[in-house]
């Protein structure tokens, strides 16, 4: 396993600077946030690029593209194109996307056909550039259950979709470790978070001071030979660098890291 950082993580920042963040405290690689200032939403050549080789000259690999595409955007077709051109012109070989529809509890049957359905085109072009399509696992989304993401999975019956797995907090919510159990052979990255429950509300901490042994997280994910990475996307905590040393250093230790 690698230990990475999305660069969202400090989304006040240039990410020229983030890069920079990410070099110097010994990141394998970054996932780029999608969102201005990091990445604009059409597609620019020379930018793109320009990102590539920022993070080449630093020593990081470009993990994924953190896309906000969903398939109940409007000119869907477009985003669709500029996102996956956006992964292939950063040499990512993951794009997250968003199942959207709400949570799955409110998912029509016509809106999980229409998400397959527009997801059988993404992961077509996809797979000829040997990119993976990978579902965020997220509340208020279709894909918000081990169930609903196995079934999209199957739906599609395409091999480059796939998902990302972070465990979800909240009253109804599944069990981390045994919804990990049901998604891993599927898992392609990694969210780390944590919170735990103060005064009767779940608050995001660092990711050895939660709820969610990420000992054991490590330990089901290798069952699954899953060798990918294991990435922070925010970090919490009055000093950033402190606190994002502390959760790099955590994690490194639990797959044996320096």
């Amino acid at each position: 396993m690698k230990i990475g950082l999305c660069t969202i993580a400090f989304s006040e920042l240039p990410l020229k600077e983030v890069l920079d963040i990410a070099s110097d405290y010994n990141f394998d690689g970054v996932e780029i946030w999608g969102k201005e200032p990091h990445m604009p939403e059409k597609f620019d050549e020379n930018y793109v690029k320009e990102v590539k080789n920022m993070a080449v000259e630093r020593g990081l690999e470009i993990a994924a593209f953190g896309s906000y595409l969903n398939p109940f955007m409007e000119d869907f077709q477009r985003r669709s194109e500029s996102a996956l051109k956006i992964t292939y012109g950063l040499g990512a070989n993951i794009i997250r996307i968003w199942s959207g529809g709400g949570s799955s509890i409110a998912t029509s049957t016509e809106e999980r056909r229409m998400i397959g359905f527009r997801l059988v085109g993404i992961c077509q072009w996809s797979r000829f550039r040997d990119i993976t399509v990978a579902t965020e696992m997220h509340s208020d989304n279709y894909t918000d259950s081990s169930d609903t993401i196995i079934e999209l999975i199957s739906n599609v019956a395409l091999p480059n979709l796939r998902t990302y797995y972070q465990p979800l907090f909240g009253r109804n919510t599944e069990d981390y470790y045994e919804c990990l159990q049901k998604v891993g052979p599927y898992v392609v990255n990694v969210h780390a978070q944590n919170a735990k429950l103060e005064d009767g509300k779940y608050q995001p901490c660092g990711i050895a001071d939660g709820e969610v042994d990420y000992a054991r997280i490590v330990e089901i994910l290798q069952s699954f030979d899953y060798d990918g990475y294991l990435e922070i996307e925010f970090v919490h905590g009055e000093n950033k660098l402190e606190a994002l040393q502390k959760d790099r250093d955590y994690l490194a230790s639990l797959i044996g890291i320096d």
